[in-house]
């Protein structure tokens, strides 16, 4: 039996990053546009697709102070500080209405609940997906709109967050409040 070490086909292995490393670099700038521009432009001849709406609205957004004046919302990656010539989705006197904007805008591209236009022996039928989920008294566009927002900060932890920032303090603690008292209610 031999002692030696038969030689192997692996490389040494390093016990420390040297200069001609490559992972001891620092990291490459980023790209000002991960998709060519001649791409981009070619994409923008051709219809759109249905989720265009939703995907325009997604976000994330966030705000920042307006050299303006006032709160910007912008789509994440853009900045002023980025770019002197962006232009804000919407620009605010108060921050916290800039920050409900956040909070709302990507709900407005995926509307989950419709307004039928004609009533039945119930009222003017609720949709969604096609599918009758309720009925309104009147032809109420504001009402569904209401509840179409309500719906994607639902389904949002992000947004909903963007919405309990903008409250406040002292209209949490109420919320806090009313939420443990409502847990000793019956559901309903």
């Amino acid at each position: 039996m031999s002692t030696k070490r038969e030689s192997s086909t692996r490389p040494p292995r390093r016990s420390r990053r040297t200069p001609s490393d490559p992972s001891s670099q620092p990291p490459p700038a980023l790209p000002a546009h991960v998709f060519a521009p001649e791409y981009l432009a070619l994409l923008a001849e051709r219809d759109e697709p249905d989720t265009a709406g939703e995907a325009d609205t997604a976000g994330p957004w966030h705000i920042e102070p307006d050299p303006k004046g006032g709160w910007a919302v912008l789509r994440q990656g853009e900045s002023f500080e980025k770019n002197t010539r962006t232009i804000p989705t919407a620009t605010f006197e108060r921050r916290e209405a800039a920050l409900l904007a956040a909070a709302v805008l990507p709900g407005t591209g995926r509307l989950r609940y419709r307004l039928a236009s004609d009533p039945d022996d119930r009222g003017h039928p609720i949709l969604q997906e096609g599918r009758i989920v309720g009925h309104s008294e009147y032809f109420w566009e504001d009402f569904i709109a209401s509840l179409n927002t309500l719906a994607a900060l639902m389904a949002s932890p992000r947004d909903f967050a963007l919405l309990l920032d903008a409250m406040g303090g002292l209209a949490l603690e109420h919320v806090d409040k009313i939420a443990v008292a409502r847990l000793a209610e019956p559901e309903g």
